[in-house]
């Protein structure tokens, strides 16, 4: 029986150009990171760390927009025959990448609320002259600990962004089914 694929089977404009655009924040945050993890200290890494801040600030807000979004319109459901083990994977998947997305710019906000910037000012930095409070009243041993976790979830996002990469291609040219058109610029199947 061939049923028609519905606008409820796909996500809404909303949900899907929130994720392209967290999604290109994303990327641009890895160079970022990456641009001025290997710079020497100066002018010019300070600048870099303040698009990292910036853009991490950024994906912080966003994330937390989907999140309320996702909450008050819920996803499509996943196609009726759609075995467990991938409805168990697409869950945590999900789930690790919300945890990642507002994890990652809160432990790095952490990190700058405990490190050098907190003992001169109480906000930090960005780009163009902008700035962003500090979170008050952390104790400085924060700081090693936070720095820690926030590379480990960049290691994290490394995982995550690869098995959604590789599910979203595996539906796209393996399965050839619906799961595979939920998400625009996919065409409906």
């Amino acid at each position: 029986m061939i049923t028609r694929f519905a606008e409820k089977d796909r996500y809404n404009a909303v949900a899907a150009g929130l994720h392209w655009l967290i999604a290109s924040l994303l990327f641009a945050e890895i160079y970022v990171g990456w641009t001025f993890g290997d710079m020497e200290r100066g002018a010019a890494r300070d600048l870099w760390f303040d698009w990292h801040k910036t853009v991490g600030i950024t994906i912080l807000v966003i994330s937390v927009a989907r999140l309320g979004w996702r909450i008050a319109n819920p996803p499509p459901p996943l196609p009726a025959r759609t075995p467990p083990w991938e409805r168990v994977a697409a869950g945590l998947s999900h789930f690790g990448f919300y945890v990642i997305l507002i994890g990652l710019p809160l432990t790095g906000w952490t990190a700058v609320s405990t490190g050098r910037a907190a003992l001169t000012s109480d906000v930090m930095s960005l780009i163009n002259g902008l700035s962003w409070p500090l979170i008050p009243g952390l104790p400085r041993t924060l700081h090693e600990p936070m720095e820690g976790v926030h590379e480990l979830l960049v290691k994290v996002t490394y995982a995550l962004i690869i098995l959604h990469v590789v599910a979203a291609l595996k539906h796209q040219f393996m399965d050839k089914g619906r799961m595979a058109g939920r998400m625009w610029p996919f065409p409906r199947r």
